[in-house]
């Protein structure tokens, strides 16, 4: 799911390229324009991820510690290597010249949000790297898990966070409850990020884990895995059809609940369907995060290049097909390279110093 979120998520923004100029293009946006959802499934697959791999861990500083520098260990290298290609993209030193791009780039840099006039971004969206907004959402998230992992009770922590932030916070500050993604109308954008609904789809997904564990007992019944196959398969066919025709909408929280509702019946039906499950669509969510984090600088890159050279439907169909090769190219390299191989280098290398910290502190 996470190779398919960001497949729809690349076309989305390729969509752009595609019917610039064309008779196509309702037939285009059709096809693509719903294809934000993508970060919807991220999201709600986030929340379902923390609570499962978490699911043994005691709670304490300890599992704080350890799940704070996992997270930031998976993110912030990919992060940091595809702003750096953003920022020589971009102008590099160029970009010092012009205060709205020097303040895009620390907030990138720090993870800070500095538009309210941009929902639920909170960030300039049509500038440098303008994809990270999504990920302001995830650190907020994991910072918020994090603090949970102190307590017993997870579920209980989680629902009172969004509960303070999403309905109290911006009650006692004279605003009316909302499920809107839009926000609410806070001067600070830091304050809109922190209560803004969107956050909800996290906890979608961390109902619908409980949910999985609770009934991971059954798992293994055929009857079971068939009921929720045919509930998956029903699902599916509901929000596909409702994205294309409109009555289903991306990042809206009642259409997230049918999305963790359908990964639900996925995981419940998973030892029937796995063996149908494309090789490619797994190896692709293995690739997901370095191809959603690098995509738009490859589709800059080559629809400033050759995107104009013609201006037939066919040729930026061909256009298209060879920037979504070549950012699926790039992101193997980068999950191979930086995401597995220099995060575990950074590992052994962290781990090396707490023993040598700990052989020094055991020293008689």
């Amino acid at each position: 799911m996470r190779g398919i979120a960001a497949l729809i998520v690349v076309m989305f923004h390729y969509n752009y390229f595609l019917k610039e100029g064309s008779a196509f293009i309702d037939i285009y946006n059709s096809l693509f324009s719903w294809g934000v959802i993508g970060v919807d499934i991220f999201f709600v697959i986030s929340g379902f991820i923390m609570i499962y791999t978490t699911t043994n861990l005691k709670h304490g500083f300890a599992s704080s510690r350890k799940f704070l520098m996992n997270r930031l260990l998976r993110i912030l290298p990919v992060y940091y290597f595809g702003l750096i290609i953003a920022f020589l993209v971009g102008g590099a030193m160029s970009i010092f010249h012009y205060h709205d791009k020097l303040v895009n780039i620390i907030s990138a840099l720090t993870f800070t949000v500095y538009r309210n006039d941009i929902t639920p971004h909170y960030i300039d969206d049509g500038s440098l790297y303008n994809i990270r907004w999504t990920l302001n959402y995830e650190m907020y998230f994991y910072l918020v898990f994090s603090i949970c992992l102190f307590f017993r009770f997870r579920l209980l922590a989680l629902a009172a966070w969004g509960l303070v932030a999403v309905v109290i916070a911006p009650v006692l500050s004279g605003f009316t409850p909302s499920l809107s993604t839009h926000g609410y109308a806070f001067e600070k954008p830091l304050y809109g990020l922190l209560t803004n609904p969107l956050i909800l789809e996290f906890l979608i997904g961390v109902v619908c884990a409980y949910a999985f564990i609770a009934l991971k007992k059954y798992h293994h019944s055929i009857k079971v895995n068939l009921l929720f196959a045919v509930a998956a398969l029903l699902t599916a066919i509901y929000l596909i059809d409702g994205l294309i025709n409109g009555y289903v909408h991306a990042v809206y929280i009642p259409s997230t609940i049918v999305v963790g509702f359908f990964l639900f019946s996925l995981c419940m039906a998973e030892p029937l369907i796995k063996k149908y499950i494309p090789n490619f669509l797994v190896r692709l969510g293995d690739i997901s995060f370095s191809l959603y984090l690098l995509h738009t600088l490859v589709g800059i890159l080559l629809f400033k290049r050759i995107g104009g050279l013609y201006t037939s439907d066919s040729y930026k169909i061909l256009v298209v097909g060879i920037a979504v090769l070549i950012s699926i190219v790039a992101a193997y390299f980068s999950h191979k390279y930086i995401e597995v191989k220099f995060v575990n280098y950074l590992k052994q290398k962290m781990s090396s110093k707490k023993a040598l910290a700990k052989a020094i502190n055991d020293a008689p």
